[in-house]
């Protein structure tokens, strides 16, 4: 069996799987496993945060460009990386898909979209076992904690400051750029886990829940001892945090009557200050769904 024909082989059992909203199948990794792989395998010198540009190396190093031009990640050696949220979750969905380039721009119309981007495709989407969609969006919307799963992606929406005054950007004079947020994206590596003994912030008639996630930031979440992030060492008051890739927690709310997804904190470290609503920073949970499979990279065979 061919390379090609093998990764379609593997392609196919992921595509299934998604196709059907179920775990990801036995036989076959998905992209949240690629990343936990990629964990298992890569050093701290290699697991670098930035998106310029983008890349992941994986058992080997890519190889060399035929005409000279420098290829992503070329040099660095294999199980190395540098990326963001996004660029994360787009490069292990094509690890586990078989997939390149194009065929994520055939999904989403972007070779590598922003979290903002993610976040507008999946507020797009129909809900989990909604009618489908003029257009298919590739995404389905998870609207309660209960029905969270392994590979589904929480992405935080682009926010930007805006002047009441004027309705214009607020641009931080330090750097000339617009002040805000640029949005995130995370892979969710498990089901959700309620907090009984829910943790500041804390609010009449809803329910938390910490999330496990995998994502690619240089802001830790949280120092928990219960909920910790792999990238953080030392005690809390003066420990540091090792930007990358990495294992951590989210924290979401929900109507405890409803069930339906709320707001959300970035971990599970209690905090006053810490509980962003669906309204200052909106935040989606999206499933990966219908696939396609991956376009071929060989030519035809010649006419008989």
């Amino acid at each position: 069996m061919s390379r090609r024909t093998t990764s379609l082989a593997v392609a196919s059992l992921a595509a299934a799987s998604l196709i059907t909203l179920g775990s990801a199948s036995a036989s076959a990794k998905d992209h949240a496993d690629w990343a936990l792989e990629f964990l298992d395998h890569t050093e701290p010198e290699k697991n670098l945060s930035g998106t310029d540009p983008c890349y992941m190396n994986w058992e080997s190093e890519p190889d060399p460009s035929l005409d000279g031009s420098l290829v992503p990640g070329e040099g660095m050696g294999a199980w190395a990386s540098m990326t963001k949220g996004a660029c994360l979750f787009t490069l292990t969905l094509q690890k586990s898909m078989g997939y390149t380039r194009n065929d994520i721009k055939r999904h989403w119309q972007k070779y590598s979209p922003t979290s903002e981007e993610y976040f507008d495709k999946i507020n797009a989407s129909p809900a989990l076992g909604a009618p489908p969609p003029a257009r298919e969006t590739f995404f389905r919307r998870v609207t309660r904690a209960v029905d969270i799963e392994k590979g589904d992606i929480l992405v935080i929406d682009k926010k930007i400051e805006i002047d009441p005054v004027t309705g214009m950007p607020v641009i931080d004079p330090m750097t000339g750029m617009p002040k805000g947020y640029a949005g995130h994206t995370v892979i969710i590596t498990g089901a959700p886990k309620e907090i009984l003994v829910q943790v500041n912030p804390r609010y009449s008639g809803t329910k938390q829940y910490a999330v496990p996630i995998v994502d690619s930031t240089e802001t830790a979440h949280g120092c928990n001892e219960a909920y910790k992030d792999s990238r953080w060492s030392g005690d809390c008051s003066d420990g540091s945090m090792t930007p990358g890739i990495g294992k951590g927690f989210i924290r979401v709310y929900t109507d405890s009557l409803t069930g339906i997804l709320l707001g959300y904190t970035w971990s599970v470290t209690s905090s006053m200050t810490s509980y962003y609503s669906p309204s200052n920073r909106p935040y989606r949970i999206g499933r990966p769904f219908k696939l396609m499979a991956p376009l071929p990279t060989e030519p035809p065979p010649p006419p008989p």
